[in-house]
Parts: C-alpha cells; sequence; structure tokens
C-alpha cells in the first residue's frame, strides 16, 4: 500500500485543485490506490493522473462513491468495505460534488448539426399540411446512444436527397393540385385511339368505333385526387332482337353500371360516381350481341354497339381541406399570379423553415419558382418542394447571432428554443401558437413552464411514448426477436405489436396522469387487447383495442415493465432466458450502469451448447463468475437477471423448466436478497439512480448529444432537489430537462 505523502502528491494537482476533503483521500488511501493506482492499473482507472478538468474530477468521485455504494468495488476477492464506511463514504462524496457544482463554467456542450429523422419528417409534413406522408423509402435513421435524434449519428447521402426529393414532390402535387371544382378538368379521350382489350369485331371508321360482336376496349385515366367524377360517353346503337344494346362500364376490374343503349344516332350518357386518386384502369364492354341474318326486317338482322368518345371530368366536390392547412385558403386575395405567389411564399417559408425569413431569401425563392416551375400551379409545387428540400427543413439549424465570438455562450433565440421543445416534446415542427409566444418573448420562466404543459396536453405528446419511450426501452428489437417456434409457439407479428403497444402505453399513462415516475416500475393496472390477453391466458377486453386493467395483488408484477413480455422478449436468446442480457439491459437502461465490454475471451460460457435449463445455466454462470475479469460486473449484474426467471423467452410465467422448478432468488453485492422480480423492483425504484437515468436519457434525446461530466453533476443537483419533494413526475423531470442550460444555450463553434 502506498503511503500518504505519496498519495497525496499523486493526486496535488486534481483533488486539491477540487479542494478535495481530506477524508476522501484517505478513503481511496485505504481501499482504492493499490488496484487504480500502483504498478497494476484495473479497469483502465489510474488514480494518479489527473483528470482533463474539474468537472471531469468531480465525475470520477461521483462514479467512485456509486460503484463503492453499490458493493460492487472493491471486487469479491479483495476485502470488503463495512457497510459503515461505505456510506459515510458516499455521504461524503455527495457533499463534496454538492459544494463544487455550482462553482464549474456554464458550458452548453457541442450539438452536432441534426437532421430530421424519418418520424419527425413525417410528423412535420403532416402537422403542416395534414398529409399522412409514407416515409418508409427513407434510408433507416442509425442510432446513436439508443436514440434516432443523435446529430453525430444522423448521416445524409445522395440516397436520401433522392428519396426527399420525391416525397417532396409528392406533398407539393397535393397540396397545390390545381383543381378548380367551379372549372373541372375534362379529359377526353378519341373511341378510335382507345385500346382494344376483348375480341376481334371491333370496326374503328371515321370518327366512331363500332362493336359488331361482344368485345371490351379499355383506357387508363390518372385521377389526380379522391373525389366525386363524371364519366360521359358518347355511345348509340344498331337495335335488333327482343331488347337494346348493353353496355357494361368497368373500373379496375369491377362492374360500376350496366346500361341499356336504346338510341341509334350516339347520344350523351352520364354517370357521376366517387373514385379514388391515381392510375385507374376504364373498360367498355358489349356484352349482349344478336345476329339473325334471315329476318324479313333488315333492321332487325344485326344489333351492334358505336361508341364515339368517352370523358371524366372532375372532381365536381370541393376537397375537405385538414385543419392545419387551412392558412393556405385565408390569404387575402391578389391582383396576379405573381403576388399570389409571394404571399405563399411569405407565409409558407416561416412555417416550413420554423424561424422568420429574410424578403431576400422570399424573393429568391419567388424567382427560382417563378422561372423554373412556371405558371400556377407550378409554380406554387415548385415553390413548396424547395422549400421541403432546403436545409433550413431537413436539418434543425441554429444559426448563431450576428457579431457572435467564439467559444462564448450565449442563449437560443427564442425561435430556435421553440424549436427545440417542439421536437423534444412532439417530435414534430412547432405550431403557431409556440411561435407566437417565441415571437412574444413569453418563453421564460412561468411563460415557458406553460408552454411546456400545454404542449404535453396536445395528443402530439404521445411521441414521447412511442419515440422516447420506445427507443429508451429498445422496443424496435422485437420485431427482430424469432423465438423458437418449437419451444415458444404463438410468437407472430400480431404479438409483437401489442407487447410494444402494451409498453408504450404504460409510459404514455404516467405521463397523462401525473404519476410518480417510478410507478413506470410498479404499476397497479396494465394494458391489454384481444392478443395480448389471450397470451397471458386473461380475459379479453370488451372492445377490439387496448382496455385499461387493474391488477389484483396476484398479478402486480405484470404492472410494471419488469412484469412486461416486451422487455423479457427483447432480453433473451432463441432457445431460452438469458439472466446475463436482462441484468445487462436493467443495469445499463434503468440505473445508467452498463457494464464495459467483456475482456477478450470472456465473451461466452464454456458450454454453452449444453445450457438447457436454468440450473445448468446458473452452474455455468458461477463458475463464469470465478474469472477474475468477470466477476466484477457479474456479480450484480447476474443476480439481477436470475430474479426475472419466472418469466420464460417471451415472457409467459412459470414456475419450472428442463432442470425443476425455478429459482429466482439472488443477491446482490451490498448483501440485498432477492426472492424474484417484485424484490427486484423495490429495489431499482429506491435507488436514485433510476430517476437519474430517467433525465439521462431524456436529456440525449432533447439535446442529441452525450451527457458530458459537466451534464451529469448539474443534473444530478436539480434530481436530488426533486426526489426531496417526494413524488417526482415525468413532467418535473422534462422540465429539468428544459431549463438546464444545455438545452437553453448553446456554445459557439464559429465567430460571425
Amino acid at each position: 500500500m502506498l503511503q500518504k505523502p505519496l498519495v497525496a502528491s499523486l493526486w496535488l494537482c486534481s483533488l486539491l485543485s477540487a479542494q478535495t476533503p481530506s477524508a476522501l483521500v484517505d478513503f481511496v488511501e485505504a481501499h482504492c490506490i493499490t488496484c487504480h493506482g500502483g504498478d497494476t492499473v484495473k479497469g483502465k482507472l489510474d488514480l494518479r493522473q489527473p483528470a482533463d478538468s474539474e468537472a471531469a474530477e468531480l465525475w470520477r468521485w461521483q462514479r467512485l462513491r456509486d460503484r463503492v455504494h453499490s458493493g460492487e468495488m472493491p471486487p469479491p476477492d479483495q476485502e470488503r468495505i463495512p457497510a459503515a464506511a461505505r456510506h459515510a463514504f458516499a455521504a461524503a462524496v455527495d457533499d463534496h460534488v454538492r459544494r463544487q457544482v455550482p462553482r464549474l463554467p456554464v458550458d452548453p456542450g457541442r450539438t452536432t448539426l441534426r437532421r430530421l429523422s424519418r418520424r419527425q419528417w413525417a410528423n412535420c409534413v403532416r402537422d403542416l399540411f395534414g398529409i399522412a406522408a409514407d416515409t418508409g423509402a427513407f434510408p433507416a435513421d442509425d442510432l446513436g446512444y439508443g436514440f434516432d435524434t443523435v446529430g453525430s449519428a444522423l448521416t445524409f447521402s445522395t440516397l436520401h436527397l433522392e428519396k426527399y426529393l420525391a416525397a417532396a414532390a409528392a406533398v407539393a402535387a397535393e397540396v397545390f393540385d390545381g383543381v378548380d371544382p367551379a372549372r373541372p378538368a375534362r379529359q377526353r379521350f378519341e373511341a378510335v385511339g382507345m385500346p382494344v382489350l376483348d375480341g376481334s369485331g371491333v370496326v374503328k371508321n371515321g370518327e366512331s368505333v363500332t362493336f359488331t360482336t361482344n368485345a371490351v376496349v379499355g383506357q387508363v385515366v390518372v385521377l389526380p385526387r379522391d373525389g366525386i367524377y363524371r364519366l360521359r360517353l358518347s355511345v348509340g346503337a344498331d337495335q335488333a332482337g327482343t331488347e337494346p344494346a348493353k353496355l357494361v362500364l368497368r373500373l379496375d376490374g369491377r362492374e360500376l353500371d350496366t346500361i341499356d343503349i336504346e338510341h341509334t344516332r350516339p347520344r350523351p350518357v352520364l354517370l357521376t360516381l366517387p373514385m379514388a386518386a391515381g392510375q385507374r384502369a376504364f373498360e367498355i364492354a358489349f356484352v349482349n350481341d344478336h345476329y339473325e341474318p334471315q329476318h324479313p326486317d333488315p333492321k332487325q338482322r344485326d344489333r351492334n354497339l358505336r361508341l364515339e368518345l368517352f370523358e371524366v371530368e372532375g372532381p365536381l366536390d370541393a376537397r375537405p381541406v385538414p385543419s392545419e392547412r387551412a392558412w393556405l385558403g385565408q390569404l387575402p386575395a391578389a391582383a396576379t399570379a405573381e403576388a399570389r405567389l409571394r404571399q405563399l411564399a411569405a407565409a409558407l417559408l416561416p412555417r416550413v423553415w420554423r424561424r422568420p425569413v429574410a424578403d431576400e431569401e422570399t424573393a429568391r425563392m419567388v424567382g427560382a419558382a417563378l422561372q423554373d416551375g412556371g405558371p400556377s400551379p407550378r409554380a406554387e409545387r415548385y415553390l413548396l418542394t424547395a422549400a421541403l428540400l432546403s436545409p433550413h427543413f431537413l436539418f434543425r439549424v441554429e444559426a448563431p447571432p450576428a457579431g457572435a465570438v467564439a467559444g462564448s455562450v450565449v442563449a437560443l433565440t427564442p425561435t430556435q428554443l421553440a424549436s427545440r421543445l417542439s421536437f423534444f416534446l412532439w417530435a414534430s415542427t412547432p405550431d403557431p401558437q409556440l411561435m407566437q409566444a417565441a415571437a412574444a418573448g413569453r418563453l421564460t420562466g412561468g411563460g415557458l413552464s406553460s408552454e411546456v404543459d400545454r404542449l404535453l396536453a396536445d395528443p402530439r405528446a404521445e411521441s414521447l411514448a412511442t419515440e422516447f419511450a420506445a427507443q429508451w426501452f429498445e422496443l424496435a428489437s422485437l420485431a427482430d426477436r424469432t423465438p423458437d417456434p418449437a419451444r415458444f409457439p404463438g410468437f407472430d407479428d400480431r404479438l409483437r405489436a401489442s407487447m410494444r403497444r402494451q409498453t408504450e402505453l404504460l409510459f404514455w399513462t404516467v405521463l397523462r396522469e401525473n404519476l410518480d415516475v417510478r410507478r413506470l416500475l410498479d404499476a397497479d393496472f396494465t394494458y391489454v387487447d384481444v392478443t395480448l390477453a389471450g397470451f397471458l391466458g386473461w380475459p379479453a377486453p370488451a372492445g377490439p383495442g387496448f382496455e385499461r386493467v387493474q391488477l389484483a395483488p396476484e398479478r402486480r408484477e405484470r404492472g410494471g415493465l419488469l412484469g412486461h413480455p416486451s422487455v423479457h422478449a427483447i432480453t433473451s436468446n432463441p432457445t431460452r432466458t438469458s439472466p446475463v442480457k436482462r441484468g445487462k439491459w436493467i443495469l445499463e437502461n434503468l440505473l445508467g450502469q452498463a457494464p464495459p465490454p467483456p475482456p477478450p475471451g470472456n465473451d461466452s460460457l464454456a458450454n454453452e451448447a449444453a445450457v438447457d435449463s436454468g440450473k445448468s445455466f446458473r452452474e455455468q454462470l458461477a463458475l463464469h463468475r470465478e474469472r477474475s475479469a468477470c466477476a466484477v460486473c457479474h456479480v450484480r449484474m447476474d443476480a439481477i437477471g436470475f430474479a426475472l426467471e419466472n418469466y420464460d423467452a417471451i415472457g409467459r410465467r412459470r414456475e419450472r423448466d428442463a432442470g425443476g422448478v425455478i429459482d429466482s432468488r439472488a443477491e446482490l453485492p451490498d448483501g440485498t436478497r432477492l426472492a424474484g422480480v417484485a424484490d427486484l423492483v423495490q429495489v431499482i425504484a429506491r435507488d436514485p439512480a433510476f430517476v437519474r437515468t430517467v433525465v439521462h436519457k431524456l436529456f440525449v434525446y432533447a439535446n442529441g448529444r452525450e451527457l458530458l461530466p459537466a451534464d451529469r453533476l448539474r443534473l444530478g443537483l436539480a434530481i436530488e432537489r426533486q426526489l426531496a419533494g417526494g413524488v417526482v413526475t415525468l413532467r418535473d423531470l422534462l422540465l429539468v430537462v428544459v431549463l438546464d442550460d444545455a438545452f437553453m444555450k448553446v456554445r459557439i463553434e464559429v465567430e460571425r
């Protein structure tokens, strides 16, 4: 063991600069320096070396505190530290951090320019124009630190640009379709130009076509949108026999009507009906040919059908305008098409680009639309397509203010803050009310809290469940799970979707009802639909959707995350459960203590193929933990995972497996004994690390970057204050992130 004077000299640069209490240095000398400062440095932690900054040094103390307090350090093969000493050390570190963190300089960190994710792109188009855009053709978004909002992970390629162009053009064509019901478009097709689909008795003569036998002609028509259309046929017939000539009109192979043609000279025949947009195939068929060459009256010998024209007129109805783009119809009347385009650009660009737009920018876009887009509505489509292809839409640009000095820290502009807020809480663009609040300077103090509450009350806030929580809990990986169908029958896409939705609804309810965030772990309710109820062996709900179920005490385990089949499935192997994966998932996602990758050669069991029961798996993991390189992480990770062993690889409750009765007992490094999942839930719920982890996940999702040591320390103090109040809601934690310097401010990288 090193002598105290030597320890002090080794730590002089780092510890004393942070005014570290001597009691902490003494503790490290007594219990840590042998492994983390002697000739052998374990875990890549050399306590002799100063940290890069005071914040990093304080964060190193915090990490030491957490590992010691949890009992993970010293490792099992070293002398254990008495509980009283561990608790005293933790309290001393807490006090030291509490005093030093407020002294740290403000640094909001650096966020890489963020591209919109596929979901954000679709949400923006939905909220701007009321269009449900299909982004399935967009390249998949990469994840950074578990989320698709991290700028450094969101790549951009020529393929992105190609898909964005096609999608933007489709949106523009739907918004500005150029259809005026007062002057409906008419598509006219001469019969002599229509292809014959069936029958050889079609004679083209002059301006008409004569069907001398049963036959079919067709025409493909492109309809601009869903709506009411009028079909007009100019048709006549040579009558013979006891019935008039019959014409059958079909659409995409489906019969629309059978029409008796009783007149000889071609006359208009009209049919009005609703039709869907797109490429539609019409067929015109003569179906009751009659030929009697010996009839005494020559006019009764041959029945033929004559067709001159086929027209499609419409749409005739006024299209319902989604409320999201009602503002387009409220623009004042303009004297000329160019003036109309200027008005449109002045109203459109600030909404699409989420910021004020300079007059010269508007003029440039209008000029391009007039030159390259052509007359209305092509110019309007060009304008919107170009706006949606602009970096100001595709990226969340936060331009620094004029005169900003590199390295300085400045507050975001109100519109930049509004954009951050809406993408955080809605995964979408700000609405007009939020932008008005920003323009009026109301995104401060109580005004900011009020806007947060308004956004959370909006249905769009459910994106926090379907985007944030789904990524936090890794629910997307359900789609990749392929449990052995012989061992786990019934695991199909419908069950996957139901499992995912159950977990999303838990998060959404805890948020919407302002429940304590720890109810995510021990909720006394859950949600089931017919599929999930059948899987669990519970009564089916009355309706087709999800129904909230209040849980009886014997089913209480099913309420929180650790009772959800989604979690059990994503943390298992195809043929069996995996306590290691389950323990790792909980440490990483619920406690923020992800274990490091295993050392080379220690990432598998000695005889993985022989594992076919919980009993044999316990035995092999016990041997695995005997390796000193594995014991530090696996002692805690395995214990946590074994507490979930009463749930199989797809989340069915079980009491036995191939090895006999399931043993879900375990002991944590600090001596806490677990009898199963209920005990584990209580341990996690009592641990401040859970609430801290929720905030850390929200921080990464909101700010688009990893946490720096200063972030962790600063947030730690805010969380401590929240926990002191008792109940901590998700709203409370969202506000912790929103009011944090990293969300409200920006560090200038380049001078302007």
